[in-house]
């Protein structure tokens, strides 16, 4: 699961500071993607080259054009693989800040008060929506996981965040 836990210090009611990390799954780096993209237009090189000496000129256009949807489509998913979204519990206050360089979005509540919700898909499928909310305020978290991630970073928070009891 793309997530990383970590703990930090005793805060001031004795209850260590817990940081959650989740990111979306991505399978290559920025230099993995320039070497696949390298190598794709060397093949398409090797391939086109000799077919435009040959007089095929045409395919010559068309050979770029698909070098340029892929180089696009490779930068799309490098960018989209950098978004965070950082979820901190912090003695009483639950703090979730999510983008990619800065914070694009931030949502905060009271620790007690927030609820876990995994919400079942709309639509079959559809993924399940996991959200956070409290006092009438939501935020989803990990819109860009699996299911099965988004089950797991579910149970994760319900062990971090206390369940809301009712008063007797």
């Amino acid at each position: 699961m793309p997530v990383a836990v970590t703990y930090g210090p005793d805060g001031d009611r004795g209850e260590p500071q817990v940081q959650i990390v989740v990111r979306p799954n991505q399978s290559l780096s920025w230099n993995g993607n320039k070497l696949f993209f390298w190598g794709i237009t060397a093949v398409s090189a090797l391939v086109v080259g000799p077919l435009t000496y040959m007089g095929f000129w045409p395919v010559l256009p068309f050979a770029g054009l698909e070098l340029a949807v892929l180089g696009w489509a490779l930068y799309h998913c490098a960018r989209r693989g950098q978004w965070r979204e950082v979820i901190v519990v912090d003695g009483d206050r639950v703090e979730v800040t999510a983008g990619r360089a800065e914070p694009a979005r931030q949502w905060s509540a009271h620790r007690l008060w927030t609820q876990v919700v995994l919400e079942p898909p709309r639509f079959r499928g559809h993924p399940a929506r996991l959200l956070l909310r409290s006092a009438g305020r939501s935020v989803e978290l990990g819109a860009f996981l699996t299911d099965e991630e988004r089950v797991q970073l579910a149970g994760l928070l319900r062990e971090v965040l206390p369940t809301p009891r009712a008063a007797s």
